[in-house]
């Protein structure tokens, strides 16, 4: 989870954050070789071979990419929602008007390294008027260069990094959406059952002390909080597609007296649980290790 939190972050010029959705998209401009895309696609495709819940913000049209789907109007507003009602607006605008009122043509300014480049949509773009009769062409152009043409060899890098380790027909049954969740895991949170499932090593058992209060005081928790401790467990605040049921937790107790954390195993879902004599206690300590729960540490 680190590793990848790290590699996405837009400081290193791989990925692009988009404010107006808080989603990341591949960078039009990178110092970094290709082959790291081709690595990053290795790591999603072994979050899936592995059943592992990675943290992964992009849209929809990521995985829509990976199946071979197309992309639409839809991606484009789940990525850039103001650019999308600009479009709407320019569907929408009477015929007559277009040209006067928008002043388009198939031609779009980026700022490449503090200067500004103008990058035609198809042959010519600039001196192409957009009016009545092309703008759907126009905004068809628009979300053909956003995700295909502008990002072409970073995507396909990172495509062939998935797919030589989730290759195959049998990625073929998946709907675009299905194979997100295979990915980043749902929300359909089931906190009883997470207790439920739970299971308990060395002297641990559902009735001991330190248990019961445990259970007391996560159960007091709000979501937020008990989303931390998720994250805080498994390194993920989502759960897999199959549900809560497969995430089995494990707690152990932990030589030492009460001035130790708890302590997580995020690669086996173990928490390592000292033996704390009253409930306030174990509540402060707990509050502190899920609060305190990101980077490395020694305890």
């Amino acid at each position: 989870m680190l590793l990848i939190r790290e590699i996405l972050d837009p400081k290193f010029g791989m990925f692009q954050y988009f404010e107006d959705s808080r989603l990341l998209w591949f960078s039009e401009q990178s110092f970094e070789e290709n082959t790291m895309y081709f690595l990053i696609g290795i790591l999603c495709g072994l979050a899936i071979y592995n059943s592992t819940i990675i943290d992964l913000h992009f849209p929809l049209a990521l995985y829509k990419k990976l199946l071979k789907r197309p992309i639409g109007m839809e991606d484009l507003k789940e990525l850039m929602p103001v650019v999308a009602r600009h479009m709407k607006d320019l569907l929408e605008h009477p015929a007559d008007e277009v040209e006067e009122v928008f002043c388009l043509t198939f031609e779009i300014t980026r700022s490449v390294f503090g200067e500004q480049k103008h990058i035609d949509l198809i042959p010519n773009g600039s001196q192409v008027t957009v009016n009545k009769d092309n703008r759907k062409d126009y905004i068809d152009a628009y979300i053909n260069f956003i995700f295909d043409t502008s990002v072409k060899q970073q995507f396909e890098c990172f495509n062939n990094g998935f797919h030589r380790v989730c290759g195959g027909r049998v990625l073929e049954l998946f709907h675009p959406a299905e194979l997100q969740a295979m990915v980043v895991g749902n929300e359909n949170y089931d906190w009883q059952l997470l207790e439920t499932t739970a299971e308990y090593r060395a002297e641990y058992h559902p009735k001991h002390h330190t248990i019961k209060h445990f259970w007391e005081v996560f159960h007091e928790l709000d979501l937020e909080h008990k989303k931390k401790f998720l994250l805080f467990l498994t390194g993920s605040d989502r759960i897999p597609i199959l549900g809560m049921q497969v995430l089995k937790m494990f707690i152990q107790p932990t030589q030492g007296g009460e001035h130790f954390l708890p302590v997580a195993h995020t690669c086996f879902n173990l928490l390592d649980l000292p033996k704390y004599n009253s409930k306030e206690t174990l509540k402060e300590k707990l509050h502190y290790a899920i609060e305190h729960a990101q980077g490395f540490g020694i305890v």
